[in-house]
């Protein structure tokens, strides 16, 4: 009974992933747990890496990924899946096309990653029904519509995701806690569809992750940037987990000062917004209690940050609107001057 069950599990697996390769840019925190686990559970994957040293890694030694105590969570072994360097893809993907590209870089990193892999397809003036869908993992506000014009008619669909997750080595990756990943067709690329969506939903399920296919993604956007724009810089400016932002009502001030303005902005830009968020807020400081920012994990190590992103989108939001968001101004610039080198 034992082995029949794992036939059909198997196979239940094998017609949700039967010609569908999915390709990962990018060998960073979220790339390393997403193609992981997704090769481990049987998924046809490659990752492209930016790095040859951390490509040949991970081709040698295979992913781990470890739960928040140190127990392996998951491995995708050496062998059963791919993995190059970014200005290998576009050859590579030539000669066997996928159907889906996750980007996986950092807001800052969109434009020169597309340019070294994606962006050289773009250029062969593929069919509609060959073009591949592209899922964007990036925090923050303005990237779909770079991406737009970089690869114009393509079908790219936003994530936001709750995942938590911090590479440690080369070839592993620290999950820091489980969430949902949410992903659907973003503004501007209005209804271009990738190739069943649907089905990217189940494998991405069979993986083990909390998947859902979003019909209004751009309000997650927005719900994460007002998040983003209150927790993460201000545990930067401070040094401190999400958790300590909670361990005084002078901080609890600022944050407050920092998500009221950012309300006013999306009232002029008609953006709703929901009427509980700053309970959202305290609970995402909660469950995040022991976790490092991303924006302070960059300020730690001394390379830029996305503050531009979060928070200056915030700025540029109130600009477009007439108005002025003179406390995300002020903490994007502050964050700004905590790194060596120029944002």
């Amino acid at each position: 009974m034992k082995k029949l069950n794992e036939w059909i599990r198997n196979d239940k697996h094998k017609q949700v992933t039967d010609k569908m390769i999915i390709d990962v840019i990018g060998g960073g925190s979220l790339g390393l747990l997403y193609g992981g686990k997704l090769a481990a559970s049987g998924a046809d994957v490659r990752i492209w890496c930016r790095s040859a040293k951390q490509a040949g890694e991970i081709k040698s030694k295979g992913i781990f990924i470890r739960n928040t105590f140190g127990a392996m969570e998951a491995q995708a072994k050496p062998g059963t899946f791919k993995v190059g360097i970014l200005d290998e893809f576009a050859e590579a993907w030539r000669q066997n096309p996928g159907q889906w590209i996750f980007l996986m870089t950092k807001q800052k990193d969109v434009e020169n990653a597309c340019l070294m892999s994606v962006g050289r397809l773009a250029m062969d003036k593929l069919m509609p029904g060959n073009i591949p869908g592209m899922v964007c993992f990036q925090n923050g506000y303005g990237h779909m519509e770079r991406l737009e014009k970089m690869l114009p008619g393509w079908p790219l669909y936003a994530a936001v995701t709750t995942e938590g997750a911090k590479r440690v080595a080369q070839n592993e990756v620290a999950h820091a806690g489980a969430g949902t990943t949410w992903f659907g067709i973003g503004r501007p690329s209005g209804g271009t569809e990738g190739p069943h969506p649907e089905k990217l939903e189940k494998m991405l399920q069979l993986a083990g992750f909390s998947a859902v296919l979003s019909n209004d993604i751009d309000s997650r956007i927005y719900r994460k940037l007002l998040i983003n724009s209150v927790i993460n810089p201000l545990t930067a400016l401070w040094n401190i987990r999400n958790g300590e932002l909670l361990a005084s009502e002078q901080r609890m001030r600022v944050m407050r000062t920092l998500l009221n303005e950012a309300l006013a902005v999306y009232d002029a830009c008609g953006i709703p917004w929901e009427e509980d968020i700053w309970d959202q807020i305290l609970e995402v400081c909660h469950s995040t209690a022991g976790n490092i920012s991303s924006m302070l994990n960059d300020v730690q190590s001394g390379i830029p940050t996305e503050v531009d992103w979060i928070n200056g989108s915030i700025v540029d939001l109130a600009e477009k609107s007439g108005i002025r968001a003179a406390a995300h101004e002020l903490i994007t610039g502050l964050i700004k001057g905590l790194t060596i080198r120029e944002e």
